[in-house]
C-alpha cells in the first residue's frame, strides 16, 4: 500500500471518528447529484432548441436519446 493510499485511508478514518461524516458516501451523492443536474440541463437545452427551431419556422427531430434524457425508464 502506497504512502498516499495509507493518508487518504487516515483522513477518511478521521473525518468518519470526528466528525461522523462517511467521505464514501458523500461522494457517491455528490456524483448522483452532478449525473442528475447534467440530464437536466441536457432535457432543457434540448426544448429550448426545439422551440427556437419552431420559432425559425422549422421543426427539428431530435433523436431519442436526447429527447429522453433525464427521463425515468417505464416498466413493461
Amino acid at each position: 500500500m502506497g504512502s498516499a493510499s495509507m493518508d487518504r485511508d487516515r483522513m477518511k478514518y478521521l473525518f468518519r471518528e470526528i466528525l461522523g461524516v462517511d467521505v464514501d458516501q458523500v461522494v457517491k451523492q455528490v456524483v448522483a447529484t452532478i449525473a442528475v443536474e447534467r440530464a437536466k440541463q441536457a432535457q432543457e437545452n434540448s426544448r429550448d432548441w426545439k422551440r427556437y427551431m419552431e420559432a425559425e419556422g422549422g421543426l427539428i427531430i431530435l433523436p431519442s436519446n436526447v429527447t429522453q434524457l433525464g427521463r425515468k425508464e417505464r416498466k413493461p
